[in-house]
């Protein structure tokens, strides 16, 4: 059972509204964010998610050819990002 405590929840409200204003801050400065942002908003958002989805899956595949040309090269290096991965996956747990 969760505990209900007002810290965690002004925690929550405050990422929440961390969020929305990096989407305003990012939709004042550029048209792509703005048209994006409220395309999802005003409910045509399948088209928007599909384009999302595919540029992860192209990030995801860029970096999986990155990672492994550099695993075969630097071992140093991918130790570190494994580290660092491992650290930052603790920090968001706590």
């Amino acid at each position: 059972m969760t505990d209900f405590s007002v810290p965690r929840l002004v925690e929550r409200v405050m990422v929440v509204g961390s969020a929305f204003a990096l989407l305003g801050g990012a939709a004042v400065l550029d048209d792509r964010v703005r048209d994006r942002a409220s395309g999802v908003f005003a409910g045509t958002a399948m088209g928007e998610l599909t384009s999302a989805r595919e540029l992860v899956v192209r990030a995801v595949s860029q970096a999986a050819d990155t990672v492994g040309y550099q695993s075969s090269e630097h071992g140093t290096l991918v130790f570190f990002v494994v580290a660092a991965s491992i650290l930052f996956l603790v920090m968001l747990r706590t």
